[in-house]
Formats: structure tokens, sequence, C-alpha cells
């Protein structure tokens, strides 16, 4: 059963982190840094960063 509680433990942290990365990308680019470098601050592909912000403004719009 340990296993299946740390596989469930690191899951959730897993989860976790992706949503702490999504608030702290939007919060970067709703202050105005470029995208290639909040992607680059969080270890991430543009690409991916460019899902993470889709339908988001620069600059708070």
């Amino acid at each position: 059963m340990k296993k299946s509680s740390d596989s469930t433990l690191e899951k959730k942290l897993d989860e976790a982190i992706s949503l702490l990365k999504h608030l702290l990308a939007l919060e970067l680019a709703r202050e105005g840094m470029p995208r290639s470098t909040i992607a680059k601050h969080l270890h991430v592909a543009n690409a991916t960063l460019g899902s993470m912000l889709k339908g988001v403004k620069a600059n708070g719009g």
C-alpha cells in the first residue's frame, strides 16, 4: 500500500506545481515580462507557455 500512497502523493504534488507555474506565468505576463523570459524561468517550452497563457493579453489587458 505504501507504493500506492507514494504515487498518489507524487501526483498531487505534480498537480500543485503545475498550478503554481500557471499562476506565476499569468502574473509575470500581466506585469509585462516577455513570454520567452517567462518560459526560460519556468523551465517550459515556449509552446507550453503559449498554452498556459492562451487568451491572456499582456499588461493586464
